[in-house]
């Protein structure tokens, strides 16, 4: 039993977390490693690589440099110069508030990426990459705990090395080389998850025929079914017995280009629920702007509710005259501690700050099971919001008298709730073991 999955991004991490919860637990393996993987998964780089898990991320001014030379950063991003010439850029890993090294591009004259270093998530140079003209990665070099070079990947040519002490492999491309780490690692194979059409697959094919696996498609149809897909809905693939699609519309879709095909599967995705909503008139905004739309007639038309409005650094005038009103709390440079108490203390979320979100404040306000509104020029995630809790800026009467309902209603509010939870597609438990035979 195995997960095979290529990056390590949101949904990846999301049907991660929905596998676990429904019993589905197995080893996870990933085919791109950034450094930054769950700390149970594990990455065929880093198991060659024998790198160590520990230790803490690098903080943006943590990086070696000449003298004279200066690091300079926000929460956005930081770069590296010397007399006015940026000599590299630094890419902050999520989230960028806390302002961890994910990445450092060093630049020639030009202001070109020529090197790459890139760093995980306990603070170690694991790799570096090398850049052509156009700036894209051509070679990236794995390193152990040394900083010897253990593996060298060619993106040209698509041949891997790996260095094995005495001994130096060569791999004529990625789906070779991950033959010979599961063959390294023993795992059991009789069923494997996958969620790519890309190298998992071409893993897949490569493997004994017998085998109950799943491919998890996270993403949209272009008008047509994929080619890759094609092949497992013929029968090609035969160890393939279901494409389970993550989202509603998508899965629509896959039934009218298929013709029902009975490959497909609809599941969401179990999300993590840290509270239940005690219906409180606390009204949390996190935001990195001090432009907070219809602030002032919310809080002036809601004075029996709590406003309480974070930044994670210092805050503006006009910010700080919004705490003259009795009914609003400011906290600038807020604490983690702090922070959190707050995620816990609120059950109403307003998303109506303008520019960056921080710290994916909409999906935790939804994982807390906080009632989020927002504005349409404001909203930053609408996978968490409910379309009818979206109003225009001139439709802010109607926000207010939902949430006074909602704050004294609770049937109202947990049809609200509820909503929310289907706009999200929200899997369970009980439906990921039907479908998937737990």
């Amino acid at each position: 039993m195995l997960n095979l999955f290529e990056r390590n991004d949101q949904k990846t991490r999301d049907l991660l977390y929905s596998l676990k919860q429904a019993g589905f637990e197995r080893p996870t393996v990933f085919l791109e490693d950034d450094g930054w993987l769950p700390p149970e998964c594990e990455s065929p780089f880093a198991y060659f690589a024998k790198q160590e898990k520990s230790g803490r991320p690098r903080y943006f001014n943590e990086i070696k440099v000449p003298r004279f030379w200066e690091i300079i950063g926000d929460n956005r991003q930081a770069s590296i110069g010397f007399y006015g010439q940026t000599k590299a850029k630094i890419v902050y890993a999520a989230p960028k508030e806390k302002r961890w090294i994910k990445e450092v591009k060093w630049l020639d004259p030009a202001g070109r990426t020529r090197l790459i270093d890139h760093y995980d998530q306990y603070g170690h140079r694991f790799a570096q990459s090398v850049c052509d003209e156009a700036q894209k990665p051509i070679v990236k070099t794995y390193f152990d705990a040394k900083q010897h070079e253990v593996l060298v990947q060619n993106f040209v040519t698509d041949d891997l090395i790996l260095n094995q002490g005495e001994q130096i492999l060569t791999f004529k491309n990625l789906t070779e080389f991950m033959l010979y780490y599961l063959a390294k690692r023993k795992f059991s194979i009789e069923q494997i998850f996958i969620n790519s059409l890309s190298y998992p697959l071409f893993v897949l094919l490569k493997l004994p025929q017998t085998g109950n696996d799943v491919l998890f498609w996270q993403e949209d149809f272009q008008g047509n079914v994929p080619g890759n897909m094609e092949m497992i809905l013929n029968g090609s693939v035969p160890r393939l017995k279901k494409i389970v699609v993550q989202d509603a519309k998508a899965y629509q879709t896959a039934m009218q280009l298929s013709n029902n095909s009975p490959y497909f599967e609809n599941l969401g995705f179990i999300y993590e629920k840290k509270r239940e909503n005690g219906q409180r008139k606390q009204i949390f905004i996190l935001t990195n702007s001090d432009q907070l739309e219809q602030i002032k007639t919310l809080s002036a038309q809601l004075p029996e509710f709590e406003f309480h409005i974070a930044a994670i650094t210092e805050m503006s005038q006009k910010l700080m005259d919004l705490g003259r009103q009795a009914n609003i709390s400011l906290y600038p440079n807020i604490a983690p501690k702090e922070l959190a108490k707050l995620w816990q203390q609120a059950d109403f979320y307003l998303d109506i700050n303008h520019h960056q979100e921080l710290m994916q404040a909409v999906r935790q306000a939804f994982e807390n099971e906080m009632l989020t509104v927002s504005f349409e020029n404001t909203v930053h995630d609408r996978h968490f919001i409910a379309p009818e809790n979206i109003y225009a800026p001139e439709q802010v009467e109607q926000m207010v008298q939902k949430l006074k309902r909602a704050a004294s209603d609770r049937a109202y509010l947990a049809t609200l709730l509820k909503a929310q939870r289907k706009q999200a597609e929200m899997g369970s438990v009980a439906m990921y073991q039907t479908v998937l035979g737990g």
